[in-house]
């Protein structure tokens, strides 16, 4: 079917001025309601997705971020952990080592004038406590009895602490000496922890 624009021209132009308006305003708004239709809210929609998508790029940086984070401290914690466990293991003596401890202990009283009446090992309660790959470890108890200051004491206690020696302090008690009143007399256990490196080594070769 052909359309003869120049008749709906002529009709048009036929009509009045205000019909006329009428009718240009009319196509204007359905040019720009298509416009809306077609255009705009397409673009809206794709603007809506891609805001979407930009908030869901922030949140899996941010988490991105927060997980870094996470790791670098739990790099840090292992890394603490394992010095801090390097550090007590080069505490840990070896079994066969006790006479040197023993000696030991009574070097660092005697620096701090501590008097010894007793070391004892009590070999009879030694604990055995784990296996690991380097060794067999043990907990053995060592009485001492000692009478000097509390200052003294705490001094001795102090050094044996700093010196290569890992041990678990229990059992102090503390009683005056009636002979001095500035004297007291100590009794305490120490657990020394030790190491058998020995039977492992056989089992390996």
């Amino acid at each position: 079917m052909k359309i003869d624009f120049s008749k709906i021209l002529e009709v048009f132009n036929s009509l009045n001025e205000q019909v006329r308006y009428a009718i240009f305003g009319a196509v204007v708004v359905l040019i720009l309601a298509a416009d809306v239709f077609l255009l705009v809210l397409p673009q809206i929609r794709s603007i809506g997705d891609i805001n979407e998508q930009i908030k869901k790029t922030s949140a899996d940086t941010a988490q991105i971020l927060n997980d870094k984070q996470r790791i670098e401290q739990i790099k840090k914690n292992l890394e603490d952990t394992r010095l801090k466990w390097e550090a007590m293991n080069n505490k840990v003596r070896s079994l066969q080592e006790v006479p040197a401890v023993l000696e030991t202990i009574s070097r660092i009283a005697d620096e701090n004038g501590v008097k010894i009446d007793q070391l004892m090992p009590q070999k009879q309660k030694q604990e055995s406590l784990t296996v690991s790959p380097d060794g067999r470890y043990y907990a053995l108890p060592v009485e001492i009895q000692a009478h000097c200051g509390y200052h003294m004491f705490g001094r001795f206690l102090n050094k044996l602490e700093g010196e290569e020696l890992y041990f678990i302090l229990k059992d102090l008690s503390v009683l005056n000496d009636d002979k001095s009143p500035n004297t007291h007399i100590f009794s305490v256990t120490i657990k020394i922890i030790l190491v058998d490196k020995t039977k492992i080594s056989s089992k390996k070769t």
